[in-house]
């Protein structure tokens, strides 16, 4: 059973990889031309894992851009949003991914912010703030604010502040959003949902709602809590 299980995850694996060099030459300099792309890849990676997909909440997703916020399983939390969200979104990555040439270019190609997780250098952390900031003055961003997968994990992480750090303040939509997945095949922390996945994405709301939370500190700080009770909230609907 555990050679059948790797032999799956290794040809979705090469699926994916054949898709991303087939796909690469028609990529541009067009967001939504080059959104449309990765989304018929995801599409396809997701039937061929067998994965039967259930989302809803599409109409919550305003025509201004907005930050959509959602808990974090594993690395195909990416391909089954990018699947499902009907309008361009591009996402808050991690600076580590773009060693990766091909998936570099394709990150570049719907406009992704990258930033580094772990650094504490005030600089780059201001930098990434300003890039968040500006990204949400022209088009929809995801934020993952657990900042790693959960992987086997079903619990929820706190939200950190940083990724809400340049969102404050701001007049913008947050959207949340959660990823029900029950379970997964997996080598290792390469993990493929298993069956069913829900995906729900709740009624959007102003950062200006989390004022009254009683956090001490930042805004930000109030914002991730707020956040992250709004996804909870989704995540009990499901599994209630």
């Amino acid at each position: 059973m555990k050679i059948k299980k790797g032999l799956r995850l290794i040809r979705i694996l090469f699926l994916l990889i054949f898709q991303l060099i087939k796909n690469y030459p028609m990529l541009n300099q067009n967001l939504e031309h080059n959104f449309i792309i990765c989304k018929r890849i995801c599409q396809k990676i997701l039937r061929a894992a067998g994965v039967h997909l259930a989302a809803s909440g599409n109409e919550n997703l305003p025509d201004t851009p907005f930050l959509l916020v959602s808990n974090h399983r594993c690395f195909f939390d990416v391909v089954i949003l990018l699947a499902v969200v009907d309008k361009p979104i591009r996402f808050v990555a991690a600076k580590e991914l773009y060693r990766y040439p091909f998936l570099r270019k394709y990150l570049a190609s719907i406009q992704c912010v990258p930033i580094e997780r772990y650094t504490r250098d005030f600089s780059k952390i201001k930098g990434s703030i300003g890039e968040i900031s500006r990204a949400l003055e022209k088009s929809n961003l995801v934020l993952f604010p657990e900042g790693e997968c959960s992987y086997g994990k079903k619990k929820m992480s706190s939200f950190k502040r940083g990724g809400f750090m340049g969102v404050t303040g701001k007049d913008i939509w947050i959207v949340p959003c959660f990823l029900h997945i029950n379970s997964f095949e997996h080598v290792g922390r390469w993990m493929i949902p298993d069956g069913e996945v829900r995906v729900v994405m709740g009624k959007a709301f102003r950062p200006e709602e989390a004022e009254n939370e009683n956090v001490s500190g930042a805004p930000s700080g109030a914002l991730a809590v707020y956040a992250r009770k709004q996804v909870r909230r989704l995540q009990e609907e499901v599994e209630n």
